[in-house]
């Protein structure tokens, strides 16, 4: 591991990995107080996980090469995704084919050409993936509050919460449910067909640190997160902002070149091409091979990752900031197989005739999720053998299975529970009210706001190959609907008139609801809050 924090990769650049050759993940943890950079060693059957994106580089490399003369001409370049990487994805197309052809250059790419280029881009092997634990916590009340976007909730926004939010009460009963604030395309039917490379993206406060664009994300979220450590133009972040509590900072301090205390920009972009790990890890995951997976805590050199615990060989925890992180690594090896013989039993099912072969008919039975039968049927005579369909679905199972993935589950309270304080899933104009006095306690770092990761205290984080899309259910999606569907019990506080005006059953009574002339609605509203509490209410007919 020591060679990976003194090598030097070039700007934006990941080259391509021989089976035997190891280089790490790099990811950065945006904690309450300061960065956290996490570097994992990751192996997939004992070779480098970069390695394992070979065959999905394989393929794309022969779906563009449409002439199949073994290379790509500049009319076929054109179909050529873009990862964003300052390097190679600037100019016109020719511009774009001279800085990717280097060996030999002839105005055409190889294969070993065109791998360099997908390494650098890195959108194969790896990727995180936030995933909503409750009904409550797709809810983007965060977003939705940060009016001005900075990645942090003010007092004023707080404050502000009850007229920031009146726009998404639909139904117009002064109360917002969880089907007003959910995002419109996070229903049902959405959930159940995303794929799962396409799904709704949670957000997380883990970033990857792996090309030039995931770079410049990482700077620019750390420029909103950490302000206080930016200097008066906020274009720059306080050196110290790395170094708290750090055993080891004569290299961060080497990144500072006109030594003036802070990184701007361009020396936050070459730092974070090869930063100082603040936690090292070892993951090993099961493709090909048979053994068990593994996660190993290597070293750490920083005091903030505290109460480290070997849980078993394949789960660690550990606290940052306060934070705890529940790793563990899990092994989807036997998907493949499970999902091979399943559909190889389903096609004895459909097969009508018997006659061992499946018409498009027979093959629509099968149920396989946005699969056409001319994409199985690749000889095109009509007739679908067990055979065919076998090498799909291995094939089909397979390019998943060529990605690392970093499951991120929250499994703290989101902003929406801390403010639901009657638990009646519902946010209620009190409980606006009172926001500012709720987040109080979660606000870890004391700057007088409040951001993602102090909420979110508690991250259960799996590391696994990618599951094939077959076998991706959404089983919360119906528990999500009841919960939406659950009726509010009438209000059992305060006098009966009390009870019968409260109409959104929300234990208050506001203007609009108080059918009696405002002027006593301002006479009972002992606080002037502008609400008549039950306590309020009962307290009129002790002093009649």
């Amino acid at each position: 591991m020591g060679t990976l924090l003194t090598s030097h990769i070039q700007a934006g650049e990941v080259p391509p990995v021989a089976a035997n050759q190891q280089s790490a993940q790099r990811i950065i943890l945006l904690a309450p107080s300061a960065p956290v950079i996490l570097e994992i060693n990751l192996l997939v059957d004992q070779a480098d996980f970069r390695s394992i994106s070979n065959d999905y580089i394989d393929r794309m490399f022969a779906s563009l090469d449409r002439d199949e003369d073994g290379v790509l001409d500049l009319k076929e370049l054109q179909s050529i995704p873009a990862f964003g990487i300052q390097r190679y994805d600037k100019g016109t197309l020719q511009a774009r084919l001279k800085r990717l052809d280097t060996d030999p250059v002839d105005q055409r790419l190889s294969l070993k050409e065109f791998s360099t280029y997908l390494h650098s881009g890195q959108g194969s092997a790896f990727r995180i993936a936030g995933v909503p634990s409750r009904s409550s916590q797709v809810i983007e009340l965060f977003r939705k509050l940060d009016q001005d976007q900075n990645g942090t909730l003010s007092d004023a926004e707080l404050k502000a919460s009850p007229q920031t939010l009146f726009l998404f009460d639909r139904d117009e009963d002064e109360v917002l449910n969880l089907a007003e604030l959910r995002p419109f395309d996070s229903g049902q039917s959405n959930t159940a067909s995303q794929s799962p490379i396409r799904q709704t993206k949670v957000e997380t406060p883990f970033l990857r640190l792996d090309h030039d664009r995931s770079v410049n994300k990482a700077i620019d979220e750390i420029l909103k997160k950490y302000i206080e450590h930016t200097n008066p133009a906020k274009d720059a972040i306080a050196v110290g902002c790395f170094q708290q509590d750090r055993q080891n900072t004569e290299y961060l301090q080497e990144a500072d070149r006109n030594t003036d205390g802070f990184l701007n920009r361009e020396e936050l972009f070459d730092y974070l091409q090869n930063p100082s790990a603040d936690v090292q890890l070892q993951i090993a995951i099961p493709r090909k091979q048979t053994f068990r997976p593994q996660l190993k805590f290597l070293n750490k050199t920083t005091n903030r990752v505290n109460e480290v615990q070997v849980v078993s060989s394949s789960k660690i925890e550990f606290h940052i900031d306060g934070l705890l992180l529940e790793l563990r690594v899990k092994s989807t090896r036997h998907l493949l197989a499970d999902n091979v013989r399943f559909y190889q039993t389903r096609f004895r099912v459909v097969d009508g005739d018997k006659n061992g072969y499946l018409t498009e008919p027979e093959f629509m039975q099968l149920n396989l999720p946005g699969i056409e039968y001319q994409k199985v049927d690749k000889n095109k005579d009509e007739m679908l053998f067990v055979e065919e369909l076998t090498d799909f679905l291995i094939k089909d199972t397979a390019e998943v299975q060529n990605q690392v993935v970093m499951n991120v589950t929250n499994d703290g309270k989101s902003l929406f529970e801390i403010l639901d304080t009657d638990l009646d899933r519902r946010l209620s104009p009190r409980e606006l009210r009172n926001s500012m006095q709720r987040v109080k306690e979660y606000d870890g770092n004391r700057d007088q706001a409040l951001d993602h990761s102090e909420l979110k205290g508690h991250f259960k984080i799996t590391f696994e190959l990618g599951k094939p899309e077959l076998f991706v259910f959404a089983p919360r999606t119906a528990a999500m609907s009841m919960q939406q569907n659950m009726s509010i019990p009438r209000t059992a506080d305060g006098p009966r008139w009390f009870q019968r005006m409260d109409r959104n059953r929300d234990g208050d009574l506001s203007p609009r609801e108080f059918l009696f002339d405002q002027a006593l609605f301002k006479e009972y509203d002992t606080d002037q809050d502008q609400l008549i509490s039950p306590a309020e209410a009962a307290a009129i007919g002790a002093s009649e």
